[in-house]
């Protein structure tokens, strides 16, 4: 990977479940490290946990839709993972902006914006033959 905008470290902690329920899991951070100066947006990233490195898509902002008045989060969807990773440490390579957060007028748009962002995310990540040096969590990208 030629360059990376910022990295973090956090514990994964329980949220809100929405994402869940839009089909979309995250891991929400409670941050360890210094905050990423970084406008608010999706971002395409790697993972790292326990050593190995998954590919994923994170929300950096208020989430705005859901018009919770909540605090800025950092919200990470693992692409094609499914383990329990609550309480756990990982450390987060953010490598791109996808787009920034918006308002959608409803749920169902924006799950329809975050299939086209995952989709862009997976491309991107196999432009970038980032697969050829992580064969092992990369081959469902």
């Amino acid at each position: 990977m030629s360059s990376i905008l910022s990295s973090i470290h956090g514990r994964v902690i329980l949220g809100k479940q929405i994402g869940r329920t839009i089909g979309f899991p995250t891991a929400n951070l409670h941050i360890l490290s210094e905050l990423p100066r970084l406008d608010y947006g999706v971002y395409g990233v790697i993972v790292d946990w326990k050593g190995s490195k998954f590919p994923g898509i994170m929300n950096i902002g208020i989430r705005p839709t859901f018009n919770d008045h909540s605090e800025v989060s950092y919200e990470v969807h693992l692409l094609d993972f499914n383990k329990n990773i609550y309480h756990e440490k990982i450390n987060v390579d953010i490598c791109f902006p996808v787009r920034k957060e918006r308002l959608f007028k409803d749920v169902s748009e924006l799950v329809k914006q975050i299939r086209r962002d995952v989709a862009y995310v997976k491309g991107k990540f196999l432009f970038m033959d980032y697969s050829n040096q992580n064969k092992n969590h990369f081959v469902n990208v």
